[in-house]
């Protein structure tokens, strides 16, 4: 159902123009025809829907739908943010109310960076956490949130940028196994304990799988896991970082690449004597 269906509001009247454009609010009403019903609200001017399930709304009230725009770059966890804040508030005379909503927040500029995807950061009761939907979309991010909480459109990696590694004997190279990255890929990894130590490493393998190892953000051949620790440390936590092309480092593993490949030896071979015509 669309949100001007239900729309009964706008922004209060004695609000100064300023802060108008800073901050809105809009009221829904969600009457008995509602209940034990899917729906869909969407409220287009601020980039946002909002959904409930069919079992999500025990009772009739007010849906509040506060928004406001932050001159911060960075959201309180330290991602790059996007758009509005939106708080999403529920009044009611009723002792039942909806624990949880679904909520869709959608920017076109979020999500477009190599190796990163949209997610929405949930403030509620003072306490921040990220949420990563279960879909990864160019533009938007829909997840569930707490009723009370304030929701943020964010920018996060799509990889494991932190976990620990392992080691195998496979091709006795700089390189390593990654379930996050597609073969090719050069990849930084660091030493958490000791940040100084760092290799890159070319994928070159798919794993580990995540749902056996959940913590592994990738295996290292055991030629570069040697860079960071002695092979019987079996496991180091790390950071993982992938490289753009012309990232120095990057450059500097296909110059060492190239140094190595053995050098072929192309012998001369005489010229064969042309046939002799006779004209």
């Amino acid at each position: 159902m669309s949100a001007s269906l239900l729309f009964v509001g706008w922004g209060v009247k004695a609000m100064p123009a300023v802060a108008a454009e800073m901050s809105g609010y809009r009221q829904f009403f969600i009457d008995q025809g509602f209940l034990g019903r899917a729906f869909k609200l969407d409220v287009d001017e601020y980039n946002l829907s909002l959904s409930f399930g069919p079992e999500s709304i025990p009772q009739p009230g007010v849906l509040h739908v506060i928004t406001e725009v932050s001159s911060a770059t960075s959201s309180k966890l330290g991602y790059a943010r996007f758009g509005r804040d939106v708080r999403v508030e529920w009044t009611t005379n009723a002792a039942e109310t909806p624990q949880t909503i679904v909520i869709k927040l959608k920017d076109p500029s979020c999500g477009v960076s190599s190796w990163h995807q949209c997610a929405i950061e949930e403030t509620y009761q003072g306490n921040s956490k990220l949420i990563r939907p279960k879909q990864s979309t160019l533009g938007s991010a829909e997840v569930q949130i707490r009723m009370g909480a304030t929701a943020r459109l964010v920018e996060v990696e799509n990889y494991m940028a932190e976990g620990s590694a392992s080691w195998y004997a496979y091709k006795k190279c700089p390189c390593a196994a990654s379930p996050d990255f597609p073969k090719g890929t050069l990849v930084r990894v660091t030493k958490i304990s000791d940040p100084v130590k760092t290799v890159v490493v070319k994928i070159n393998d798919f794993g580990p799988e995540r749902d056996i190892f959940p913590e592994r953000a990738i295996d290292l051949d055991k030629v570069a896991f040697a860079m960071l620790a002695s092979t019987g440390a079996g496991v180091i936590r790390v950071r993982v970082e992938p490289l753009a092309p012309n990232d120095p480092d990057a450059l500097a593993y296909g110059r060492k690449v190239l140094a190595v490949k053995p050098v072929t030896t192309i012998k001369p071979v005489a010229p064969k004597p042309q046939d002799e015509w006779v004209l």
